[in-house]
């Protein structure tokens, strides 16, 4: 009975789910209140909202269950700081705020904070602490009828955030604030969103995170869907109002002034929701927003919703062009590269937010007055477009590079299981054993091809085995290399997660959930387009004296790269001083755009020949994953991130010039080994060509390296001055 309970607890933690709330709520309605009005009065539009969405009843209700009263509830308002001028209309208007406080203040809500922590604008702008940037925003302090509040800055005083195991967060820190909460309220602002088409409540949340290059962190480290679920479990919101009294809309409405006066404020009790709601006045998808999303797949909407009000997209609402959209997308695929865009196209007033930076200063100063007309002109569009998409694919051939040729570059993904285990029970997992064995059996009757693989097709996927034996007793391998993880110790593993739901009485791992992230297979796949691998699967363990075996079933794949990748590893005793190790799998992933279109079904020796050659080679690689386990050496692969990356200890790159200096070093150092390979083909030309070819290689590669080492000097030496004098400053 209690081997159950903790089973089923396992598996709660590993989906997340939330407590259920009391029947009698369960069967009301949650609402989310879409309210219009004058745009000159926005107070009274936010009074209306949260009164037709029962605020006071929401709030009412949490005080009851606390058992505490109004003046002893801790309550903090995240409103959206993010500003580059004074009252920008891409924050949160302060007046409202400060009603709002006022609000709670007349009915006995007095222990009132506004938080924010800092953002990675602070790396590259002055006056970006968030009780500097709340004062020029506008925030007093005080409210109109004499009501104090404070300003917290949630990146000091920071306490465990109580993220569950297993969570990207899991063992990350928030402000103590934002966590001791006794009721979270946010405000955000209605603006659209170059990247991720529009920006409200949940993006809004990311900024209570305390590490300062959240950019890095909660962008790039850690998938920004995935680290807003964990949040809103850990630490959910109990209200969620959007301010859109003056909404700031057009091609980027987070980092230009593009106002627009649309009189309303939507409020809900359900953050998720709220935002939904937002998307549909926006006349957009809600799903458009990788991090919305996220939330709507994995918690989803309340089960009896909702939303009431004119649900009409506003008048002269313009949305982030499509094409925009996905280049920037592309385009950021790169931390270095999120960063210097970020910095180099917002919207700045130089007076209030001087740049740390001159270099930075005047490259943003020329690209904002080059881009600014793309929101009234297509060739600005265009241009735009076109760029971004330009250096994404720089990017993704520096990525292909790595990938074949240098992986160490390339970064180790960090992420949530996916999908919730809550749906599956003990029968499941116990069913892959009775669907994989026979697959076993067949393919081990079948012939070994010129490789030795065994393998053979089976509704389009490829079923194969494979064999090595490694010169270790058994006893000694398996007390060194733990077949529970087996399967993320395989080739080209750069991350994923992983869930225990249960174990023996000796503690080993019986049943666990994994997400698997792999390197495109092959290797080469990646010059065509071809994606990692991301799979979730269901694992069951055996272990027996002489024979252990884990066996696996893929359930979802979170970029739809894989229709099959299940599979048994075996190891076993072979004799005292050996032991096998087996491999069987069925796999089918899906092929890049151009293998879809020729398809190359129709040249079957060379589908067999590949097939064979890149099977035999993968598993190779991964018995030799194994083979080094046991002789204690790390196996796994890509570039581990920098927790500490953007605070004042950590000594990588910091502002957006020293990444283009870091970057370009690092392209220098890629293009060697072509120069090398320039001017060794000049030592085989025939004789009349060698004088000549190498003369030109020589003049080509000093004329680079001069390039490169002036460029360089000329950048580091302004880097250098412009840090001296910040620090005379």
């Amino acid at each position: 009975m209690n081997s159950n309970k903790k089973v089923r607890g396992a598996r709660k933690a590993a989906s997340g789910s939330s407590p259920k709330k009391s029947v009698g709520r369960a069967l009301e309605a949650i609402i989310a209140a879409v309210s219009h009005g004058d745009p000159a009065d926005g107070s009274v539009i936010l009074e209306q909202a949260l009164e037709a969405a029962d605020f006071w009843g929401c709030i009412g209700r949490r005080l009851r269950a606390l058992k505490k009263s109004a003046s002893a509830l801790r309550i903090v308002i995240k409103p959206d700081l993010e500003l580059y001028d004074v009252e920008a209309s891409t924050g949160t208007d302060p007046r409202l705020v400060e009603h709002f406080i006022a609000m709670l203040h007349r009915k006995g809500y007095t222990t009132v904070s506004v938080v924010d922590g800092i953002g990675s604008s602070d790396l590259w702008l002055e006056n970006r602490d968030p009780a500097v940037l709340a004062d020029l925003a506008g925030y007093r302090y005080r409210t109109g009828d004499g009501g104090e509040y404070d300003i917290v800055n949630l990146s000091e005083d920071v306490v465990d955030g109580g993220f569950y195991p297993g969570s990207v967060l899991a063992g990350g820190k928030l402000g103590r604030a934002w966590r001791e909460a006794d009721f979270r309220i946010g405000v955000a602002k209605n603006k659209t969103h170059q990247e991720f088409g529009y920006s409200l409540g949940l993006h809004n949340l990311l900024g209570v995170l305390p590490l300062r290059d959240k950019e890095y962190h909660y962008h790039h480290r850690f998938d920004p869907g995935d680290v807003c679920v964990e949040l809103l479990r850990a630490t959910p919101l109990h209200f969620a109002v959007i301010d859109a009294v003056v909404s700031n809309h057009g091609n980027d409405g987070s980092c230009r002034v593009n106002p627009l006066a649309t009189g309303t404020v939507i409020a809900s009790e359900n953050a998720v929701l709220c935002d939904f709601a937002g998307a549909v006045k926006m006349g957009l998808d809600p799903y458009v927003s990788p991090v919305n999303a996220a939330a709507l797949r994995v918690i989803g909407l309340p089960k009896r919703y909702e939303i009431r009000g004119d649900q009409r997209p506003y008048d002269g609402w313009r949305n982030v062009p499509f094409i925009l959209m996905d280049s920037v997308r592309r385009r950021n695929s790169s931390p270095a590269m999120r960063r210097m865009s970020r910095a180099w196209f917002q919207s700045v007033n130089r007076d209030v937010f001087p740049f740390r930076n001159d270099i930075d200063d005047k490259i943003n100063g020329a690209l904002t007055r080059l881009l600014r007309e793309t929101d009234r002109h297509p060739l600005g569009l265009a241009g735009a477009a076109g760029l971004n998409y330009l250096a994404a694919w720089c990017q993704r051939a520096m990525r292909t590079y790595a990938i074949m040729y240098d992986k160490e570059r390339v970064g180790r993904r960090e992420t949530s299981l996916g999908f919730d285990m809550g749906k599956y029970a003990d029968a499941d997992f116990e069913s892959i054993v009775d669907y994989m064995e026979p697959l076993a059996r067949v393919v081990a009757r079948t012939q070994p091809d010129r490789n030795g693989l065994r393998w053979r097709y089976l509704d389009h996927s490829v079923v194969f085995e494979f064999k090595r034996s490694l010169p270790a007793s058994f006893d000694a391998f398996v007390a060194k290399v733990d077949i529970a993880a087996a399967v993320r110790m395989m080739n080209d593993n750069i991350g994923g997660a992983c869930a225990v739901v249960s174990r023996d009485g000796k503690g080993r791992v019986t049943r666990q959930a994994e997400r698997n992230i792999y390197l495109p297979q092959p290797n080469w796949m990646a010059m065509f387009g071809g994606d990692v691998i991301d799979v979730g699967k269901l694992e069951l363990v055996r272990y027996g004296k002489k024979k252990r075996e884990i066996f696996w079933r893929t359930v979802t794949s979170a970029n739809r790269s894989a229709r099959y990748d299940d599979g048994i590893v075996t190891f076993e005793a072979e004799g005292d001083r050996t032991t096998l190790m087996t491999i069987v799998a069925r796999q089918e992933f899906v092929l890049p755009l151009l293998f879809q279109v020729f398809d190359i079904d129709y040249a079957p020796r060379i589908k067999d020949a590949l097939v064979s050659d890149s099977y035999t080679t993968y598993f190779s690689r991964t018995m030799a994953n194994y083979e080094a386990l046991f002789e204690g050496r790390d196996v796994s692969t890509g570039k581990k991130w920098d927790p500490t990356a953007g605070e004042e200890d950590s000594e990588a790159p910091r502002t957006p010039v020293e990444q283009l200096v870091n970057g370009a070093l690092k392209l220098a150092e890629m293009a060697q080994p072509l120069l090398r390979a320039v001017k060794e083909r000049g030592n085989v030309a025939s004789q009349g060509e060698v004088k000549a070819g190498r003369a030109m290689a020589d003049m080509a590669g000093e004329t680079v390296r001069m390039f490169f080492n002036d460029l360089f000097d000329a950048v580091k030496k302004d880097v250098s001055m412009t840090q001296t004098g910040e620090a005379g400053r």
